[in-house]
């Protein structure tokens, strides 16, 4: 066990190191930094100032603001990453402690849960970018499980923990909208397990909580510019010209990713249930069995994901959540019957466990590590900042909105948030695109493999020069012509 802490310990150390390699990271944190600098982050349609892409509420942005409080951008980058790690397995620890069973050694059961889990949600594509990313996804899951794990009690719902379940529900579609049907699993399963008086009840603490939350944030956010943002924007992004073969290859993917979590949740439940008779009744089997209601969670949530994954702008963190839910459900499927009384049912759990463990353990991610740690300035977010502190107010960098709120506290556009207005059916004015950008600037770079991808920035430097500088090898450089 010991040694398996090890791995996953550095095998979670390989993942924060990687962070500042990630643009995306970047771009995300920025938005918290230039929260804690006083700008606001929700500009409306017509509004001018710069814009740099706000689809999702500002529970996140939040979260990180302790991460930027430290001015420089890679260590910056580390903490945020190391901070979203954090709030995703504190999560995952909170369901199965909470959810161990009440005997002798119930911890090392837990720990190697958790492990199983953990190891998991590493090996993942998907889960990985959830966890390790500065992104919405960290809060947007750690609320939804601490929501599972208050609505799966064993013992009937206390009044307490059905408020605690309505507030998590409410805080996690304020940190990410897509996570709705994750409520709705939630629901349901309270409907199931606890009857109708007590799931009105549920919905009653949801209204008050979340509306609650709802008018405390359109308090403090310009209500109009936010939704706009929120759910104009965030709902009229087209499909991806090859969404099939797209749809097509996250079906493989996840398929081959859930395997070692399905296959232990497909025995223990049809297992379960042929044990269940001759009472096989839906409301005791689903009480019996708390990890339910995170497989409906998983369930539930594959629509929305997959719909995601083909438009514009989204990646595979979507796909993540389907299977971080399916994980959650296999390693508390796993603890509750590691202690079953009936042997099979012991020595199957801890088989299912142990192979887990094994196919989805990476020893190889030791050796990145040094490599990481040699190289953990060297990212575009750290040369761009570089750079801008030699040759002040030269240069405009539209992938790495970092740089000028660390230097002289200003924020310009971002490209791909002109994109987002673009491809919304909301173009900026020539007026409002003007407002968003530094007022003398010779140079224009894009980091390595990157573009212009909004029409408003290709249109303002048609008339750049394409040139090289020293100082920032490998990028795309355009110099205003004389």
């Amino acid at each position: 066990m010991p040694v398996l802490w090890c791995l996953f310990a550095i095998e979670v150390l390989a993942g924060i190191l990687k962070a500042p390699t990630f643009i995306w990271n970047e771009i995300r944190l920025s938005r918290s930094l230039a929260l804690f600098q006083g700008f606001h982050l929700y500009p409306g349609e017509h509004e001018l100032g710069p814009i740099i892409g706000t689809l999702h509420p500002p529970i996140s942005h939040f979260l990180f603001l302790s991460a930027v409080a430290i001015h420089d951008p890679t260590t910056s980058i580390v903490a945020g990453s190391l901070l979203a790690s954090i709030v995703v397995f504190s999560a995952l620890g909170f369901a199965l402690v909470r959810h161990a069973p009440p005997i002798s050694g119930r911890w090392a059961i837990t720990a190697g849960s958790f492990l199983f889990c953990g190891f998991l949600i590493v090996e993942s594509e998907g889960t990985y970018n959830a966890a390790f990313s500065i992104h919405t996804d960290a809060a947007a899951l750690a609320f939804a499980t601490i929501a599972c794990t208050f609505a799966s009690s064993r013992n009937r719902m206390t009044t307490a923990s059905l408020w605690m379940t309505a507030a998590a529900c409410a805080l996690a579609i304020a940190s990410k909208q897509t996570i709705a049907p994750v409520v709705l699993a939630v629901s349901l399963y309270i409907a199931i397990t606890e009857g109708g008086k007590r799931f009105a009840r549920f919905l009653l603490a949801c209204a008050v909580t979340g509306g609650s939350l709802l008018a405390f944030l359109l308090s403090i956010l310009p209500a109009r510019a936010f939704l706009f943002n929120t759910l104009v924007l965030a709902a009229h992004r087209p499909l991806k010209p090859d969404y099939r073969q797209i749809l097509a290859g996250a079906y493989r993917m996840g398929r081959l990713e859930a395997l070692p979590a399905l296959l232990p949740l497909l025995f223990l439940a049809i297992w379960s249930w042929m044990r269940a008779r001759p009472r096989r009744e839906i409301r005791l089997f689903f009480a019996a069995n708390p990890w339910i209601v995170f497989l409906m969670a998983s369930a539930g949530i594959i629509p929305v994901s997959m719909k995601a994954i083909v438009t514009v702008g989204a990646d595979v963190n979507h796909l993540g959540f389907v299977l971080y839910f399916l994980f959650v459900a296999a390693a508390l499927a796993i603890q509750q019957y590691s202690t079953d009384a009936n042997r099979a049912a012991r020595l199957s759990s801890r088989i299912f466990l142990t192979t887990g463990i094994l196919v989805s353990v990476a020893p190889g991610m030791i050796l990145t590590v040094p490599a990481s740690l040699r190289n953990l300035k060297t990212n575009a977010s750290q040369t761009a900042h570089t750079y801008n502190l030699r040759h002040p107010g030269v240069a405009y960098f539209p992938y790495n909105p970092m740089t000028s709120l660390l230097t002289d506290g200003k924020l310009y556009d971002l490209d791909l948030a002109l994109y987002d207005r673009e491809i919304a059916g909301y173009p900026l004015t020539p007026q409002q695109l003007q407002s968003g950008l530094p007022r003398s600037f010779i140079l224009v770079a894009l980091p390595p493999g990157e573009g212009i991808q909004s029409k408003a920035l290709q249109g303002l430097f048609a008339d750049f020069v394409r040139i090289t500088d020293p100082e920032l090898p490998g990028w795309t450089i355009y110099r205003r012509a004389p």
